[in-house]
């Protein structure tokens, strides 16, 4: 019935809310364009689903500003996006050092 279970890595966004946007980013680009109306939209419906808990959660732990990067376990079942699971890993970005060049 099912494919295999593959995995999605955003690079590491300087927001939450820049990660999400690069899922969703990905999302159209590899699943919207192919298959029939029906495939698109049932994807469609899987995808908002997972983008509405991405938000809500990232919101609820305060962590939308800071930065992060979205995993995404998903199954393509011949063209139809199934996520499975997915993972907001948050990143404290902060200066380690300041490198000055001065051209005079």
């Amino acid at each position: 019935m099912s494919s295999e279970v593959k995995v999605w890595r955003s690079k590491i966004a300087p927001t939450a809310k820049g990660a999400i946007f690069r899922a969703k980013r990905w999302f159209y680009a590899t699943f919207y364009g192919k298959g029939s109306d029906e495939k698109r939209e049932k994807s469609k419906e899987n995808w908002v689903k997972l983008a509405r808990l991405l938000v809500e959660k990232s919101n609820e732990e305060g962590v939308s500003e800071k930065g992060a990067r979205i995993i995404i376990h998903y199954r393509d079942d011949e063209g139809i996006f199934q996520p499975v699971k997915a993972e907001i890993e948050i990143y404290e970005l902060k200066p380690v050092k300041t490198l000055s060049i001065s051209l005079e």
